[in-house]
């Protein structure tokens, strides 16, 4: 798993596009550890490649992210319909600590996690 930091968050957004059209098809809670886990199904992954046909063909991926010692966790029903326009993931301040912020919106997300760090991975087919 590769963890998400301030240098390499802003190449991470920009590798998949924030998640434009992409949604989260599982969330996993393990409240002992702290710990949520959700699985996203990116439609966007790197460079879009332009078809013959003028359109752009997608790169899907899955994605797993694991958020460590959350803090603070947000959730509205989730439905299928519910697809990401542009995630919002900044590091940010409570009570003068650091914690790293992820909303699947930034005005109105269907998730918000805050915690200590975020890992992530791409998940096989």
């Amino acid at each position: 798993m590769t963890l998400i930091t301030k240098e390499n968050l802003p190449s991470f957004i920009e590798y998949y596009h924030g998640f434009h059209d992409g949604y989260i098809t599982n969330v996993n809670y393990n409240i002992e550890f702290s710990q949520i886990e959700i699985i996203i199904s990116a439609c966007w992954s790197g460079e879009p490649k332009l078809k013959e046909d003028g359109t752009y063909e997608t790169s899907r991926v899955k994605l797993k992210m694991i958020f460590h010692d959350v803090e603070q966790y947000n959730s509205k029903e989730i439905f299928s319909w519910d697809y990401i326009n542009d995630a919002f993931i900044k590091y940010i301040k409570i009570q003068n600590k650091k914690f790293i912020c992820f909303a699947s919106d930034e005005k109105d997300p269907s998730v918000y996690i805050v915690c200590d760090s975020i890992e992530y991975e791409e998940l096989k087919n």
